[in-house]
Formats: structure tokens, C-alpha cells, sequence
């Protein structure tokens, strides 16, 4: 079965049971079945866009042969109906091209900013420290800080917007920017304390709780989409390797998180239970499937 017709009755069945995700965050990421690669091939590498408030993946695309997920970002965003949301992205999808394609589907874009755009990087690691440096007041800008405590770790987020541009390095090339954002992390466990500093750009007004929930809710798909194949579907175990078997057998399992995700009805159990209960009983997969 040819992988990009599969796709696309992927998407009209999403369309179907979520004609609308507007609003909430698209996060998009890409992940590899590292066993699926035939020799002197790369594996299989899709790049998925997932609803984080409906839990659901939207679509997803394959990356080129030879390229990687500056490719394929595109072409997703092309085929997704995102208008009105936030679409978050690693910093592998931080390009000016990117930022337009969103923008085209009247989308915002949250854009995380590390060392593959250097100058970007460097002017604000340069700007905050002189705001850490001065009263906070002489500097106009919002900030939402966040604790969280969970496993014997205790958790301090601390998330500063600014809409000083011109402290940028050609500000313009990134279509409608208006906000740019640091984000320090501290954790404390077992005696020990690690920070983090993150950056990100957006074409969001300077609002710190709109972005601090934007950035935390774009690692749901670490947790909800990557771990669970891994865990549920031991997706990097995967060898399947002849013709189309593995990038078909990549978007079945995708199309299951979603069936066990949109049951209406909350059985208590984990994936890898619901996934065996669905294999072993009749009534439970015509259920999930709608045929009872």
C-alpha cells in the first residue's frame, strides 16, 4: 500500500473526528524507528504534528532521503488547518521559511533558538544578562514563574518576554516577530541544583503566561507521542524493512494512540494494557473502532 495514500486517509479520518483544533498548540517533532534502516539506507524518519489539548496526533511526513526535518516541515504544515493556533517547534525547525509557512496558515509560531542560530542565540544570552544585571523595572517586560514538585524533585520555572526586536540581529527576516523569550529552569534534588536556560522567538504579543504554557505543553509530544511508541510499541525495535511495511506500520501505530486517546470512555489501565485488551477482546476493539 503506497504510505502517502494511507497518509492522506489518515487526515481525512482526523478531519472527521476533529474538524476543528483551533485553539490550542501544534507541537511538531520528528522522530526516528532506528531499526528500520535498510543497508546503506537511512530509517524511517517522520516528523509528527501533534494536538496537545485533544491529545491527538494531526498528520505526519517522512522525510526526504538525504534530507531532514527542514524538509518535511513544510510540506506537514501545508496540510494541517491551524488557524488560530500556536505551532512549537525544536530548534531543528527554526528557520525563517519555517516561521512563514506557519504564518501562511494563520498560525503563530513559538520557535526554540540554541547554537544552529548562533548571532540569535549569543544577542539573547547578551541582552538578558545586562537585564539580570540592571533593576528589573528599567526594562519593560512580563514574567510568570512556575514550581512544581514531583519524584523528590522540586522544580522552579521562571519565564521573561520581551518585545525589544531591535536588540536583535536582523529582527526582520523572522516574519510578524514581536516577542522574544528566556526561559530559566532551576531543579533541586537530592542536595544537588541544576539550571537551564532556554531561548525561544514568537510572533506572540509579549504575554510570559501564554508563552511559559506554550513551551511546556510542546514537550507533551516527548511524552504522549515518542515515549509511547517506544514503550507501547517498541517502535525503535521496529525492523520492518521491505517496501512500504515500515512507514505503514509507523502511521498504523500512530492511528492507534489516537483510537485508545479519543475513547470517550476512560478505562483505567496504561497504554500497553489497552493496547492488549483491544488485541484480545472483540467488544473493546469494535468499540474503539465504532462498530458497535
Amino acid at each position: 500500500m503506497d504510505p502517502h495514500e494511507f497518509e492522506a486517509a489518515f487526515r481525512r479520518w482526523i478531519d472527521g473526528v476533529l474538524p476543528s483544533v483551533s485553539p490550542q498548540v501544534v507541537a511538531l517533532d520528528g522522530k526516528i524507528s532506528r531499526r528500520s534502516a535498510k543497508a546503506c539506507e537511512a530509517p524511517l524518519h517522520l516528523v509528527s504534528a501533534f494536538a496537545a489539548d485533544a491529545g491527538v496526533i494531526l498528520g505526519q511526513q517522512a522525510t526526504a532521503t538525504k534530507s531532514n526535518e527542514k524538509t518535511a516541515i513544510p510540506d506537514l504544515l501545508a496540510t494541517l488547518a491551524l488557524e488560530g493556533c500556536i505551532v512549537t517547534i525544536d530548534a531543528m525547525g527554526t528557520q525563517p521559511s519555517i516561521a512563514q509557512a506557519i504564518r501562511n496558515r494563520r498560525a503563530d509560531y513559538v520557535l526554540a533558538i540554541k547554537e544552529n542560530q548562533p548571532q540569535l542565540k549569543e544577542a539573547i544570552d547578551d541582552f538578558f544578562e545586562q537585564f539580570c544585571a540592571t533593576p528589573a523595572a528599567q526594562t519593560p517586560h512580563q514574567f510568570k514563574e512556575e514550581v512544581s514538585k514531583a519524584h523528590g524533585r522540586l522544580e522552579t520555572r521562571r519565564c521573561y518576554v520581551f518585545d525589544a526586536l531591535d536588540c536583535l540581529p536582523k529582527p526582520a527576516r523572522w516574519p510578524d516577530l514581536r516577542s522574544f523569550a528566556v526561559i530559566e529552569s532551576t531543579r533541586e534534588r537530592q542536595g544537588t541544583t541544576e539550571r537551564e536556560r532556554r531561548y525561544y522567538i514568537s510572533s506572540l504579543a509579549p504575554n510570559a503566561e501564554q508563552l511559559a504554557k506554550a513551551v511546556r505543553q510542546h514537550w507533551s509530544i516527548e511524552n504522549q507521542v515518542h515515549w509511547c511508541l517506544d514503550v507501547t510499541f517498541a517502535d525503535d525495535q521496529m525492523r520492518a524493512r521491505t517496501s512500504h511495511a515500515g512507514h505503514n506500520l509507523a502511521i498504523l501505530k500512530r492511528l492507534t494512540l489516537n483510537l485508545i486517546r479519543l475513547d470517550p470512555i476512560k478505562r483505567k489501565g496504561s497504554f500497553k494494557t489497552k493496547r492488549i485488551l483491544a488485541a484480545s477482546s472483540d467488544d473493546y476493539r469494535a468499540h474503539l473502532l465504532g462498530l458497535e
